[in-house]
């Protein structure tokens, strides 16, 4: 299979031509993990070698693509979740490269084009270390968990656990059961400071706007800013994302899009189902412990006397921002994991029935 690639450059295009490797070329051998053994660490070690070894005997060139990451997952045996680590991690080493809609290519080691950037599991690695060192870890104590480390840092809890993993491969830490002992901390911190991608795109965004836009005005739209910079629309979304946190730009669905913000005059504005958030929040903080199971979906419904797909949504915040946990069976349900601190945006507008007061 040919891949059609295009690189712009200054206003020009570049047209490369790169093959699909199949999977059966790769004749994976990292079908047996032990016990605890990091799957990412392990297969992304094997995936680098192997990468490096057919570029010098020829069998594969810069610009092919690798096999979809479900077809390599499903191959050696592991999650589809599993592999798209292993892709991510090896791209944070500049060894391939993703793009929306196509796949991940071999780079070109001599192609100066394509910028080498830090990744957000790299950036969460040094603030661990540097957490390390602020608070005088010493060899053999238990660090603090990955959900606080997450909360305190600010730093999602996915990369968090990623950052973690990468640190057990350096040695820098161990890990028993659930538990993160610090090893060593001699370590050294990165020299100057590391900025991701999406940190970079933030930054080329918001300056596109103080030279092109007025407070008001409208942003292109999410594919046109990824074809403007060369990047996925996931990079996009993620560095819009990092403009409205910070009051520049704002985000509504559907016809309006993203909104250059006017900071005299915007007032903030919440969905419907962020203010049922905020609501469940202020609820679940004044009526259950951690470890709690909580009413169902439908019971949530009836009471706020909204859709379910409403708390649904919120409910999925939720569990995004690490708050509460759904597991299913016969004895799942949805469990209070941390108790989310109170807010009184949304809740001053909506009150629970009565009756699920008295039930509940």
């Amino acid at each position: 299979m040919i891949v059609l690639i295009i690189y712009r450059d200054n206003g020009m295009s570049q047209f490369n031509t790169g093959r699909r490797i199949s999977v059966n070329e790769m004749a994976p051998h990292v079908h047996t993990f032990l016990p605890y053994e990091n799957k990412v660490n392990k297969i992304s070690q094997w995936l680098i070698g192997w990468i490096n070894n057919s570029l010098k005997d020829g069998t594969i060139k810069p610009y092919d693509y690798l096999p979809l990451k479900g077809d390599l997952a499903f191959h050696i045996g592991v999650s589809l979740g599993t592999m798209q680590n292993v892709y991510r991690l090896i791209e944070d080493k500049g060894i391939i490269q993703s793009r929306q809609r196509v796949g991940a290519f071999i780079r070109d080691i001599n192609d100066n084009n394509i910028e080498k950037l830090t990744s957000k599991r790299e950036v969460a690695i040094e603030e661990i270390k540097k957490y390390i060192i602020k608070n005088k870890y010493k060899s053999g104590d238990i660090l603090t968990s990955a959900r606080k480390l997450s909360a305190e840092l600010m730093i999602p809890f996915a990369t968090v656990r990623m950052a973690l993993n990468s640190l057990i491969s350096e040695k820098i830490l161990s890990k028993s059961g659930n538990t993160y002992i610090v090893n060593q901390t001699d370590f050294l911190l990165a020299n100057k400071e590391q900025q991701t991608l999406v940190e970079k795109i933030a930054e080329s965004i918001n300056n596109y706007i103080k030279i092109n836009l007025k407070p008001g005005s409208k942003l292109p739209s999410n594919n046109a800013l990824a074809d403007m910079f060369n990047v996925s629309i996931k990079t996009i979304h993620d560095a819009v994302k990092i403009l409205s946190v910070a009051g520049i730009v704002k985000t509504r669905r559907g016809y309006y899009g993203t909104i250059v913000s006017d900071l005299k005059n915007d007032k903030e504005e919440l969905y419907f189902y962020e203010q049922v958030e905020e609501s469940l929040k202020h609820y679940i903080a004044e009526n259950y412990k951690i470890g709690d199971k909580l009413p169902t979906i439908k019971s949530f419904s009836e009471a706020f006397n909204v859709s379910t797909k409403t708390i649904n949504n919120a409910f999925l915040n939720l569990a995004n921002e690490g708050y509460i946990r759904s597991l299913r069976g016969r004895h799942g349900g949805i469990f209070v994991l941390e108790i989310p601190p109170i807010s009184v945006k949304g809740y001053t507008w909506l009150a629970l029935s009565p009756e699920f007061e008295q039930t509940n």
